[in-house]
């Protein structure tokens, strides 16, 4: 009876264990080691602009209409890196985010440069706020399960 006992609680905890929750991709996600911080990009956009660079930070807002952008910003400033799916040679978007991610850390994967004036009206529409300073055409994005602190 005692190792019957036994045998049930150890059948229950196992069947109970919990997997870890993975973060969500969407898009093309390259293995790299080390994303620089938004923060980091932000104050030397000179370093970043034109290049392939891997960017961490925390989603502030999604497009409400196709999860086509995002917002990357850090926890404390209004400053920021506008985040759009590149498009393939159809015009169709590569990939799209949940509408529902903001808050959470994300790790965005593409090229830097400065938003030209004509192109940031369109996100404007759909969202109002400081122009960012910033923009990538992303290849990818990692987003995690859980909000950024």
């Amino acid at each position: 009876m005692k190792y019957n006992l036994i045998l049930v609680v150890i059948f229950f905890i196992a069947c109970n264990r919990a997997e870890p929750i993975s973060d969500a991709v969407y898009g093309l996600v390259p293995d790299v080691a080390d994303a620089v911080p938004i923060e980091a990009v932000i104050s030397e956009p000179q370093h970043y602009t034109g290049t392939n660079v891997a960017v961490a930070g925390t989603v502030h807002e999604v497009c409400q209409m196709d999860g086509c952008w995002l917002m990357l910003r850090s926890i404390d400033t209004e400053d920021g890196l506008r985040v759009h799916a590149e498009m393939d040679k159809d015009g169709e978007y590569q990939f799209t985010v949940p509408k529902d991610i903001s808050g959470r850390h994300a790790i965005v994967f593409g090229v830097i440069s400065i938003p030209e004036e004509w192109a940031e009206a369109h996100y404007q529409e759909d969202a109002p706020g400081p122009r960012p300073v910033l923009s990538m055409s992303a290849v990818g994005v990692r987003v995690s399960p859980e909000e950024s602190s």
